[in-house]
């Protein structure tokens, strides 16, 4: 898969290499089922086509450019890459996302950022919204580019009777509900945590509580029970590592009370 970073100042050679696509857009924060779902609709009408399947997200969060405000991102753009790679994307466009990216209307992005970049037909869910304020939805695509561009809306897609979205993930990851989280991500939830420097970059634990985990340590997968506190994580034995990668199982005992 060909990893391509999208800015301001390098997006006019961007579009000057590009070739044709169909494009699946959206943030796409822990690629869960729904976005699953959206990938592979996608990639049934790229394989129609006989066309590469590409995928357009952003980064940073846009909560983080306009306020401030500190995202509980689901996974790093890192194992972003990983899942989808695994998913049988070809193309992966990484846009900063800025104020002056943000500002721009409904029909520059679809200008800039679709047809410039030859993409030929788009899937998107219902919700998508695009431009300053969220103005372009996934209704507008085809008006915005002149009727150039074809486009599939997919249908909110539900589990146990809720929307699959990273917002709900969010919530259950605040809630220590980490099985929940395993049956809407198709793959248990994980982090990247180093013993000594605490957890990584732009992941984010559960909730304050003890959970079944299985740790990999280089070739080495240890099962325990760890307990989330304070936003590090104790272990029941002492281990000697520098990272590892942590898989939430189950919560034991969600209300438990561990003290330092």
């Amino acid at each position: 898969m060909k990893v391509i970073l999208v800015n301001e100042q390098n997006l006019s050679f961007v579009q000057s290499n590009s070739c044709s696509s169909v494009m699946a857009l959206g943030f796409f924060d822990g690629v869960h089922k729904g976005h699953q779902h959206v990938i592979t609709k996608a990639k049934k009408s790229a394989k129609l086509r006989g066309l590469p399947l590409a995928v357009m997200s952003f980064f940073p969060h846009p909560k983080t450019v306009f306020s401030n405000q500190e995202i509980d991102y689901l996974m790093p753009m890192e194992q972003k890459v990983q899942q989808l790679k695994t998913l049988g994307v070809d193309i992966f466009y990484i846009v900063e996302f800025t104020k002056t990216f943000a500002s721009q209307t409904p029909k520059t992005f679809v200008q800039e950022y679709l047809i410039n970049l030859l993409v030929k037909h788009v899937v998107a869910g219902f919700d998508y919204t695009y431009g300053a304020k969220g103005a372009g939805t996934i209704k507008t695509i085809a008006e915005h580019s002149e009727q150039l561009l074809s486009v599939d809306a997919v249908e909110k897609y539900e589990m146990y009777g809720t929307k699959v979205s990273s917002t709900y993930l969010r919530e259950l990851l605040r809630k220590g509900k980490v099985e929940t989280m395993t049956a809407l991500l198709g793959r248990p939830y994980q982090v990247q945590y180093h013993f000594h420097e605490g957890l990584k970059e732009h992941y984010t634990l559960p909730d304050e509580g003890s959970y079944y985990v299985s740790m990999l340590i280089g070739k080495r997968v240890i099962s325990q029970v760890v307990h989330v506190f304070d936003q590090r994580i104790q272990f029941n034995q002492n281990f000697h590592f520098e990272e590892s990668t942590i898989i939430f199982h189950q919560s034991v005992a969600h209300d438990l009370q561990v003290t330092s």
